[in-house]
């Protein structure tokens, strides 16, 4: 098992677990509520935001375009034909 699969397990089970805290205590009357309602908007709109991110930049693996932009490689023997006539081109 990678550290990455870890961390991202471990990461996912938190932001889980902290959804269902910040639903449980926002569901309850504030006089009633165990976090302060500044904290509870600092957990809601700004941390589960970033866990999720952080989940999706640790699961990311890049895709055809992201491993070869752009156009398909060439050779080194493409390459000296493409020169050769440009080359032979320029002194015509």
């Amino acid at each position: 098992m990678s550290d990455f699969y870890k961390v991202s397990t471990l990461v996912a089970e938190f932001k889980d677990k902290l959804s269902v805290i910040v639903k449980r205590d926002g569901s309850r009357h504030e006089m009633d509520a165990h976090i302060p309602s500044n904290v509870m908007s600092l957990l809601e709109y700004e941390l589960q935001p970033l866990l999720e991110e952080v989940i999706t930049q640790i699961e990311w693996e890049p895709g055809d375009e992201d491993l070869c932009p752009g156009e398909p490689p060439m050779s080194a023997a493409e390459m000296h034909q493409v020169a050769w006539v440009q080359h032979v081109q320029m002194h015509s």
